[in-house]
C-alpha cells in the first residue's frame, strides 16, 4: 500500500541566485574560476572550449563524454571541484555585520526559512543549490533542519569556528540497501512537528557518492546522474510528490528555470495540481517574464506565476533588521492568501 504523506503547503525552492545574495557565485562566475584555473591553462583544447562556449556545465559535459585525454579529463574536474571550494570558502568567511559587503539580515532570513516548517505535515525546503549556505548559516531556537538520509555538513564545531571541510568530512551517500534501511527506520511520514526537511536536489559540496567518489549534479545528464545514485533519486520523487498534491503553494528563490527535468515536474504540477508560483528575484518583470517565453513550456510556467516580488535579500531583510515593506507584501501576497 502506498504510504499517503502530509506535506506543507507552503514549499521552498531556491537555486543559485539565493547564495549570491550572500557574495555566492552564478553559473558565469563558476565559468571564470574555471578559465583562471592553472591546471585547466595547461591544455589548449581546453582553453579552446572555454573562450567558445561560457557555460561551464557545457562545458564539463563535452570533456567528460568527449574525445579528451584523460589528464584533460583530470584537469576540468579539479578545476570544477576547486571552484566550489571557493565557493564555500565564500560561504564560511560570509558574516552579518555593519560594513559587510552582503549586510543581508539573517536573523530575519532564519525567520523566513523557520515559516516553511510543517505544524502537522512535512515542511520541505527544496534547493539545487551545493553549497552549505543553509548548514553553515541556518540557526533556530524554534525547528529542527533535517537533511533526509544523509548526515549534515558541517558539524557543529566547524561551524562555529567557520573551518574549511576536511578529508575526513566528505561523507559517502546511501547505498540502496543503506536507504532501504534508513527509511523503514525514519520513514519522511512521520511526522516530527516544527521540522524542516532540506533537501538538495543535485547532491551537495561535501558529499561522496554512494561508491566513494567526489559527486556534484552538473552537466547535460542530471537525470541519468540522479537517477544512479539512490539518495537522489529518492529526493526526486519527493520533490514530485510534493509538488502533486492539490493547490501547492511553491515559492521560488534564485533560480532561472533553465533545468528540463525540473520545468517537468513543475510544469505536470501546474497542469494536474493547480500549482502556484511565488517568484523572488532582483531581475525587473520584463527580463523575467522575457525570458519565460523562451524556454520549453515557459507559457505554461508564466500562467501559474500569481506573485513576483523584484527584490534581493537585502531589500527584504535590511541590515538595519527593520521590518521592511518588500517583506510586508510577501508575506500578505503569499504566507496570509
Amino acid at each position: 500500500m502506498k504510504i499517503q504523506r502530509e506535506f506543507a503547503r507552503h514549499i521552498l525552492f531556491t537555486g543559485a541566485g539565493f547564495t549570491k545574495n550572500f557574495g555566492g557565485l552564478l553559473a558565469n562566475e563558476m565559468w571564470s574560476k574555471i578559465f583562471n584555473n592553472r591546471r585547466v591553462q595547461d591544455h589548449t583544447r581546453l582553453m579552446e572550449l572555454l573562450r567558445t562556449d561560457f557555460d561551464y556545465e557545457s562545458i564539463y559535459h563535452q570533456v567528460i563524454n568527449g574525445n579528451y585525454t584523460n589528464e584533460e579529463k583530470d584537469s576540468i574536474n579539479t578545476a570544477i571541484n576547486e571552484s566550489y571550494k571557493v565557493l564555500d570558502d565564500i560561504v564560511r568567511e560570509w558574516t552579518f555585520h555593519s560594513g559587510a559587503p552582503y549586510p543581508v539580515n539573517i536573523y530575519g532570513v532564519n525567520r523566513f526559512i523557520e515559516r516553511f516548517s510543517g505544524n502537522h505535515e512535512n515542511g520541505l525546503f527544496f534547493t539545487l543549490n551545493q553549497d552549505l549556505f543553509i548548514e553553515r548559516h541556518f540557526n533556530s531556537v524554534m525547528i529542527a533542519l533535517n537533511l533526509p538520509g544523509v548526515a549534515k555538513i558541517p558539524d557543529n564545531h566547524k561551524t562555529i569556528l567557520k573551518l574549511p571541510l576536511e578529508n575526513n568530512d566528505f561523507k559517502p551517500l546511501p547505498t540502496h540497501d543503506d536507504l532501504r534501511a534508513y527509511l523503514k527506520a525514519n520513514p519522511i511520514n512521520s511526522i516530527l512537528p516544527r521540522t524542516l526537511n532540506y533537501i538538495k536536489l543535485h547532491g551537495s559540496f561535501g558529499w561522496l557518492s554512494s561508491t566513494g567518489t567526489h559527486m556534484l549534479v552538473i552537466g547535460r545528464q542530471k537525470e541519468s546522474q540522479i537517477s544512479d545514485e539512490p539518495l537522489l533519486s529518492w529526493y526526486s520523487s519527493l520533490f514530485k510528490e510534493a509538488l502533486s498534491k492539490p493547490n501547492r503553494k511553491l515559492l521560488v528563490i534564485g533560480y532561472g528555470f533553465i533545468d528540463h527535468h525540473i520545468n517537468k515536474v513543475i510544469v505536470d504540477s501546474i497542469n494536474d495540481f493547480n500549482l502556484k508560483l511565488y517568484v523572488i528575484s532582483p531581475s525587473d518583470q520584463f527580463a523575467f517574464f522575457s525570458k519565460l517565453k523562451s524556454i520549453e513550456h515557459g507559457e505554461i510556467i508564466q500562467q501559474a506565476v500569481v506573485g513576483y516580488f523584484p527584490y534581493k535579500l537585502l531589500d527584504i531583510f535590511p541590515q538595519d533588521q527593520s521590518e521592511s515593506h518588500a517583506w510586508r507584501e510577501i508575506v500578505g501576497s503569499y504566507f496570509e492568501n
